[in-house]
């Protein structure tokens, strides 16, 4: 079956469920639309129709077999292929049941259609069929039970079992020459009543399988009885062409009910709710009451105020969705929904009055049952329990009404002035002259205390009156007149609103603030024309303009704007409402809106729904304390209470019916078809769709997406059909949803679309191309793999030799090192050995220097000995500590430093204190030397010269530092300072120390100081 759903629709769906919900029509009209050529239907003549599972309307007529969608119908007609397609355009009977539509053909006896086979099948070739002509001329098709289906022949009866297809062929009891069966019904479980056109009622035994006479219905011959309905008094209602008849089963008498001349022509039976029947006829329809019998006429009429009465009504059943069909005889099928007319349209009915058809409405005011209006021609009060109309005319275009405080009526218009109306007297009186207001066009009065009026003129501002005493002063805001102030508000804190041609005004107490439109800038109003203005109940302020709606958060004071795009039916506001739901009413030049704020939507109206037009007026937008609200315009007004609209829960099935290739349609039957494939150059595909939403399906709205090309739903769209072009290889899933006119979705339908890939981009040649890349590989491996060991084998025999050559090798180099570890180890003790030698030869010299400094009695020679011998010391120190070290070891700087001048200073004189301040540096092994020879230097030089005579309290002070790259060496001594002509008396020590600073990369300098002496000494080391 496909995508079919397997729902099955109740013979006798149309007497349950919604049908109780149906109320009657107001009035004697029942709107309907009318589905006739302008939908494609083949012929008016609609005989039978019904449903099938999916939902569509099948109807046949004398010139073809019809599917609805809600929009046109498509024809199946009499083909030249007599074989497989429709043999006879001449539909009589229709039944749908168990995806099998059954039909009586005029001419080629019983076919049937299986839609999701798309297959007919006939009946006419059958030997019981052929051996009887008069059984190919086939009329109604009805359900008998569970077990048989009956097509009524002349003179016969044709019993099709549901389940096999087979046929039993039953002859009438003494037929007319065109005798047949119009209708039947179930009287028990094996006797059904036949109703004929010529002899009445028959009785269908199903255990005999014989059609009797029935003798309590002789009465009956010669009037043709087409209906039946039971009733609930155990009853059966029986509908004749000459008139209604009631069979009573308790006392078995048959009864005519009504006058003959006026109820003949009985078509059928409708179980319209618990009160009544529906009724159809050769005189169109009627309402029986169940209880009283009593018939109501009425008449047909659709939106375009057509009257289609009398019309000969034969069949009415209700769909899914809660509406009513029914086909007739010359007019096609009209259909009735109990949510269509949500609106009712309300004239003003004035006697003797030209110009009441179309009254021009534009201000109420309702005072208890009493009904106010501004209109074009004067004030007009209605009485709503009377219904009674009553016009103060004027001549005079009337704009607004308004009751103050004190409970005083105040009017205005356009060359009316300002009106006060007179409760005693019954009339309104202009006062204009009484105030001294100069402009007689009066846009809006605001009523703001017992001692004030505000009236706002169109060209000459807004006035202040006083009620009692007229007197009448100008109002400035923000020092100038406001021209065309039509529309006002009030809030709770009292903040006045006004809306003119250049703004939105708030004044609140002495300020004032003026909100307009600014081009190119969000959050400003969308039109300075202000026509209307309201407050919801979340503290936002909604205001109607020339081109959009907006709504300012009283609380943010962000202005947001909607207009025709998102959803509007069109940009011009005229009334703005907020209904007990917090929801938004809007009026426009094409009919009414309602906001939904939680969803942010908008559900149009137009004059289809009910509206008195699509056109309403400026200022004709009313709330009452009950709850309704009140719209005027061109041709009435409507009154409504939101909660009363009723609304089509209904969506019906969203229903993919064609796709085509290149703008063709393919040769599939895609309403049962789950998957559909393509190849990779047949990309450019349209679907086509419908939602079987019959109620106003214009305003159907669908969405659609196509899963692996779409990332979301594409928006809202009234269009039925979608093209998709370059699809690339692939599978993808068509998916769309539609809505019914009310904005209720329905579950989307769904089709696999499989794009196949050329045969270079198949699977299996990707898996040959695979398949064949690694035989190659391996092919490729292998042939290296033996060349690879071919060369293995080659330079085996090679490094089997090269081993061998490596074993001698490795033996003399173990040899070599390990004579040359023999040798390191002489080297390292012959090194010691040296090192010790060398030392002790320091050692020895520096002793031989202090004998033979005693020995000699001559001062100079003895310092100069002294000096030797310090140096001596101090080389000798620093090959201590060369010696220590490993190699490549850095040395620390202040250690040495430290180490060397106390050993200086104890060797010489142990008087002298010495004060470090020296930063932790490593330096190279290449620095030690000469830096002990300077600190050698420097620390003999203070011992000899600078402490004469023996003094107490000497100090040296050394200190190490790194600026930058470089290291300062300072030294400093307390003692007499070094003499300015130190360097002309050629000191030994002191050039050598400037030598050895040159070396070390640096400079030697002697700061004056007031004591002792400072030398600073920069080196990089």
């Amino acid at each position: 079956m496909g995508k079919t759903l397997h729902v099955l629709i109740a013979v006798f769906f149309t007497s349950f469920g919604w049908s109780q919900n149906l109320k009657l029509p107001t009035g004697d009209t029942l709107r309907v639309s009318q589905i006739a050529q302008k939908q494609d239907l083949s012929q008016l003549n609609v005989l039978q129709f019904d449903f099938d599972e999916n939902g569509y309307l099948w109807a046949g007529t004398e010139d073809g077999l019809n599917r609805f969608n809600g929009y046109n119908m498509y024809t199946y007609s009499q083909g030249t292929d007599e074989t497989s397609g429709l043999t006879d355009d001449h539909i009589r009977g229709l039944l749908y049941r168990n995806d099998t539509l059954w039909l009586g053909t005029n001419t080629h006896a019983v076919q049937a259609y299986i839609p999701s086979q798309n297959k007919f099948l006939h009946y006419r070739d059958h030997e019981k069929i052929t051996a009887d002509p008069s059984l190919s001329f086939a009329h109604g098709i009805y359900e008998v039970n569970s077990k048989y289906l009956l097509a009524a022949t002349l003179k016969n009866c044709i019993l099709i079992d549901r389940k096999s297809g087979g046929i039993t062929t039953l002859p009438l009891p003494n037929p007319a020459a065109n005798d047949y069966v119009l209708g039947l019904i179930n009287h028990s479980e094996e006797n059904i009543w036949l109703g004929t056109y010529f002899n009445g009622i028959l009785k269908l035994d199903l255990q005999k399988m014989t059609i009797e006479d029935m003798p309590q219905f002789n009465t009956l011959d010669n009037n043709p009885v087409h209906a039946f309905q039971k009733s609930a008094a155990n009853e059966v209602l029986i509908g004749t062409q000459k008139g209604l008849f009631k069979y009573s089963f308790s006392s078995e008498e048959l009864q005519l009910i009504g006058q003959p001349e006026q109820e003949s022509g009985i078509r059928c039976f409708f179980d319209w709710n618990e009160n009544y029947y529906l009724l159809g006829g050769t005189k169109g329809i009627k309402f029986l009451n169940k209880q009283t019998y009593n018939i109501k006429p009425v008449v047909l009429a659709g939106f375009e105020k057509e009257v289609f009465s009398p019309v000969e009504i034969l069949q009415v059943k209700q769909d899914a969705g809660g509406g009513v069909w029914m086909g007739s005889q010359g007019k096609g099928m009209f259909y009735y929904h109990p949510a269509r007319q949500k609106f009712t349209p309300q004239r003003i009915e004035l006697k003797n009055e030209p110009e009441k058809d179309f009254i021009s409405i534009f201000n109420f005011l309702r005072e208890g049952e009493t009904l106010w209006m501004a209109t074009a021609i004067g004030y007009v009060k209605h009485d709503m329990r009377a219904d009674t109309y009553e016009l103060y005319r004027t001549n005079k275009l009337g704009y607004t009404l308004v009751k103050d405080s004190q409970g005083q009526i105040w009017g205005g218009g356009f060359d009316l002035g300002l009106e006060k109306y007179n409760r005693k007297k019954d009339l309104f009186k202009d006062v204009t002259p009484l105030t001294g207001i100069p402009d007689r066009d009066v846009a809006e009065i605001i009523p703001l205390s017992k001692d004030s009026i505000w009236v706002s003129t169109w060209a000459s501002g807004i006035y202040s009156v006083d009620p009692q005493t007229f007197e009448a002063h100008q109002v400035k805001i923000n020092g100038r007149d406001i021209h065309r102030s039509r529309a006002s508000f009030i809030s709770e804190d009292g903040t006045i609103w006004l809306g003119a041609d250049d703004g939105l005004y708030r004044i609140s107490g002495s300020e004032t603030r003026k909100y307009t439109h600014k081009s190119g800038s969000e959050g400003s109003l969308s039109n300075d024309r202000v026509f209307s203005i309201t407050q919801d109940e979340n503290n936002n302020l909604w205001i109607g303009t020339a081109q959009g709606l907006n709504k300012l958060d009283l609380q943010t004071d962000e202005i947001t704007s909607y207009l025709e795009q998102p959803g509007l039916p069109n940009d011009f506001i005229y009334g703005v409402l907020a209904d007990n739901n917090n929801d938004i009413w809007v009026s426009t030049n094409r009919g009414l809106s309602k906001f939904d704020r939680e969803t942010e939507t908008f559900t149009n109206f137009t004059e289809q729904d009910g509206l008195q037009n699509n056109e309403f007026n400026g200022k004709a937008a009313y709330k009452d304390s009950l709850g309704y609200l009140y719209f005027g315009g061109m041709n009435g007004y409507n009154k409504f209470h939101a909660d009363s609209i009723p609304v089509n829960t209904h969506a019906g099935r969203t229903i993919i019916e064609e796709v085509e290739l290149f703008g063709t349609p393919i040769e599939r039957n895609v309403i049962y078809t789950d998957t559909l494939s393509f190849e990779h150059d047949e990309n450019v595909i349209t679907f086509k769709f419908t939602a079987l939403n019959f109620l106003l399906p214009q305003k159907n709205n669908y969405q659609f997406k196509m899963l692996g090309f779409d990332k979301d739903w594409r928006p809202v769209t009234k269009e039925r059909s979608t093209t998709y072009t370059n699809l690339n290889p692939g599978t993808y899933t068509f998916l769309v949803k539609g809505s019914n006119n009310d904005l209720k979705w329905g579950a989307p339908d769904s089709l696999v679309l499989t794009i196949r890939a050329p045969w270079y981009k198949t699977v299996w040649f990707r898996a040959f191309a695979i398949l064949f890349f690694l035989l190659l590989i391996t092919g490729v491996y292998l042939y290296r793999y033996n060349l690879k060991k071919a060369e293995n084998l080659r330079l085996h025999k090679m490094v089997e030799g090269r081993t061998a050559e490596l074993r001698k090798t490795n033996n003399d180099l173990s040899k070599a090192m390990h004579l040359a570890k023999e040798q390191k180890n002489n080297i390292a003790f012959l090194m010691q050995e040296l090192n010790h030698r060398v030392k002790n030869n320091l050692q020895l010299i520096a002793s031989l220097l202090d004998i033979q400094k005693e020995t000699i009695q001559d001062e100079s020679a003895r310092n100069n000995l002294q000096a030797a011998q310090n140096r001596l010391f101090t080389i000798a120190a620093i090959h201590d500590l060369l010696g220590a070290k490993k190699p490549g070891e850095n040395f620390k700087l202040d250690e040495f430093v430290s180490s060397l001048a106390r050993e200086l200073v104890s060797f010489m004189d142990e008087g002298v204190h010495l004060d470090f301040n020296l930063e932790v540096l490593k330096v190279h092994k290449k620095c030690i030397t000469p830096l002990g020879i300077i600190i050698n230097e420097l620390v003999t030089n203070t011992l000899k010269h600078a402490f004469p005579g023996n003094r107490n309290n000497k100090k040296i002070e050394i200190s190490l530092s790194r600026e930058g790259e470089l290291i300062r060496l300072d030294y400093k001594d307390n003692g007499i300072g070094i003499p300015d002509n130190f360097k002309d008396e050629n000191s030994l020590g002191f050039n050598l120390v400037e030598n050895l600073a040159r070396q070390l990369k640096g400079h030697l300098e002697i700061l004056k100081v007031p004591e002792g002496a400072h030398i600073v000494i920069l080196f990089k080391c």
